[in-house]
């Protein structure tokens, strides 16, 4: 089975969908990666947040990534499919699923907990487990590069990474691209065999390589979307 490996969203909307405190939801419908849920009440109680009221990750993040993916939008059959396969990092939750239940917090990878930055005991705390999650499956790398530095990879999975290219100039700021990207990728249902066929706007795929582990993606445009 292959994962989405989606970015953090310093950015947070303001709709609120649920009423339910987070941690009476935490007993009664459960929520994905549960075990974190004791290193995740630890931080909370630190500082304070409050636990209602409540999104669903797609809702709350608010960035680029988040709002070019339009999430709520989708087809059923796609937003199912992104639900069940993507996780997403957080400061405050360490990893959580698409569809988990959220507050609103303001705290970031830089913030200090228990002498470290949060990015710095996450990655601690999830050096053992991420294997677990991730174990030997095709991971789709859309993180950022702060996200990056929370996760430690299996020797075992094999990450697909993007790079995408505006005319003769690599593009720095790759959000929206990468949204797109997921986008197509579960539409059109591609696997590692046809990376090829991924295009959207004026993006086409230039190349495939196989870096070890690694399958970069390399697209480029002419510049005439975005």
């Amino acid at each position: 089975m292959a994962l989405f490996l989606l970015p953090w969203s310093r950015k947070h909307s303001s709709m609120d969908l649920v009423k339910e405190d987070l941690f009476d939801l935490w007993k009664t419908r459960g929520n994905r990666f549960e075990l974190l849920n004791p290193i995740r009440e630890d931080i909370i109680r630190t500082f304070k947040v409050e636990t209602t009221p409540l999104a669903p990750v797609w809702r709350r993040y608010k960035g680029r990534f988040w709002e070019e993916l339009s999430f709520w939008a989708l087809p059923s059959r796609v937003q199912k499919d992104i639900e069940e396969k993507g996780i997403v990092p957080s400061p405050l939750f360490g990893i959580l699923g698409v569809g988990d239940l959220i507050p609103r917090y303001d705290l970031d990878w830089k913030t200090e907990f228990r002498g470290r930055t949060l990015q710095r005991f996450w990655r601690d705390r999830l050096e053992d487990f991420l294997p677990k999650v991730l174990g030997n499956d095709v991971i789709f790398d859309l993180l950022s590069s702060e996200d990056h530095e929370v996760f430690t990879f299996p020797e075992g999975c094999r990450r697909v990474v993007f790079e995408y290219h505006r005319k003769d100039k690599r593009v720095i700021n790759t959000l929206p691209h990468r949204a797109y990207t997921l986008r197509y990728i579960v539409e059109m249902g591609v696997g590692t065999e046809d990376l090829h066929r991924i295009n959207f706007l004026d993006y086409k795929v230039e190349d495939v390589r196989e870096e070890g582990n690694k399958i970069r993606v390399i697209l480029r445009s002419e510049g005439k979307y975005i």
